[in-house]
């Protein structure tokens, strides 16, 4: 597919914003907080079922993790910060026309930094790992009928979550574990969505010893701060092999 034509193609078929932001649905349209650089509503319009090009974007992000720190304790802990990501060109399915319910769009985690406080932790920060492949995937959902996807998508995000945690006085992770959270999702960027994890990650400190565990968490993408349209590059194959 050549991806400098994909906005065209997209804005002929109707499942995209002009160039202008002129609304081709009646859909609601989501255009982030009225804080975000530029003005209030200079940014991409958002809506369901809707495809767009490549873009950088960055978002405020609500995390809540429930964290067991031997010698400390457990608790559920509110962080709140900022994110970053990559988001890459909508990818058609074999044999099939590019659309939303048959498309795979896949996003390049860049940054992701959230802080909180804990009466049992003390200050906890959490963020990425930029030396890691993270991101997200969000592909087709099978229907019951064969060969039939539903409007409603899978999404995947895939990190290496850090852990700093004040009373403990050093940084965990979860080693070379991948921690995956999962949800459903009706558009991209994925605004208002929380994604949550399904199975409990050990906690290991930099010479690998096990001093805890994520016992859950979950991850909701808030308002879309800004908006950067980009060239469209090839996906990782570390990345790729880690979201697939």
């Amino acid at each position: 597919m050549d991806t400098q034509n994909i906005l065209q193609q997209l804005i002929d078929r109707g499942i995209a914003p002009g160039i202008d932001g002129a609304t081709l649905s009646s859909a609601d349209v989501v255009k982030g907080h009225e804080s975000a650089w530029g003005g209030a509503g200079n940014l991409y319009p958002i809506r369901p079922y809707t495809l767009t090009p490549a873009a950088l974007e960055a978002f405020t992000v609500r995390e809540r993790i429930h964290v067991r720190i031997d010698g400390l304790g457990e608790d559920i802990v509110d962080l709140h910060g900022l994110g970053v990501y990559r988001r890459h060109d909508p990818i058609a399915a074999d044999g099939r026309e590019l659309d939303w319910a048959g498309a795979t769009v896949t996003a390049q985690f860049l940054s992701l930094q959230v802080t909180g406080h804990s009466e049992v932790f003390g200050q906890v920060k959490v963020s990425n790992t930029p030396a890691k492949p993270e991101g997200a995937r969000v592909k087709p959902s099978p229907a019951p009928g064969r060969g039939k996807v539903m409007p409603i998508k899978d999404c995947v995000t895939s990190l290496f979550p850090r852990f700093e945690i004040e009373d403990l006085g050093t940084v965990v992770d979860t080693g070379d574990l991948v921690v995956r959270l999962e949800s459903r999702i009706a558009m991209v960027p994925p605004v208002g969505d929380v994604s949550r994890t399904s199975r409990k990650y050990p906690l290991y400190d930099s010479d690998g010893r096990q001093l805890g565990e994520l016992i859950a968490a979950d991850i909701e993408i808030g308002a879309l701060l800004h908006h950067v349209p980009i060239a469209s590059v090839v996906v990782p194959e570390a990345l790729a092999e880690v979201v697939a």
